[in-house]
């Protein structure tokens, strides 16, 4: 009994060092630049990374906002927009909710 106790811990602690030598995921992270999602084909414009532009010009302004947050509440989007909208930076991100779209008056 003690000997397949034995060889047990040793399958174990092999099976430790095998898993700790495995490489991690790979970087399968999007690339953003601006409003463009890179590619091995070139730039795509994407609404992922609109979103990340417009949570990055936000934080320019010292607003707290993430980019998880844009991404997982439309509401927050609309209210950068409106407020931030007229920066340049956004134009392309908040094209239907600028402030020359709901403030024509202004």
């Amino acid at each position: 009994m003690r000997k397949n106790y034995d060889s047990g811990l040793a399958g174990i602690a092999v099976m430790a060092l095998v898993l700790m030598a495995l490489p991690g995921p790979a970087a399968a992270r999007i690339q953003c630049q601006g409003n463009f999602q890179i590619s091995k084909y070139g730039p795509i414009a994407t609404p992922y990374c609109e979103e990340e532009q417009i949570a990055r010009v936000a934080q320019s302004y010292g607003w707290k906002v993430t980019a998880s947050e844009v991404h997982n509440n439309p509401l927050k989007k609309v209210y950068v927009c409106q407020i931030l909208g007229g920066d340049n930076r956004l134009k392309g991100s908040c094209a239907g909710y600028g402030p020359e779209n709901y403030a024509p008056g202004r």
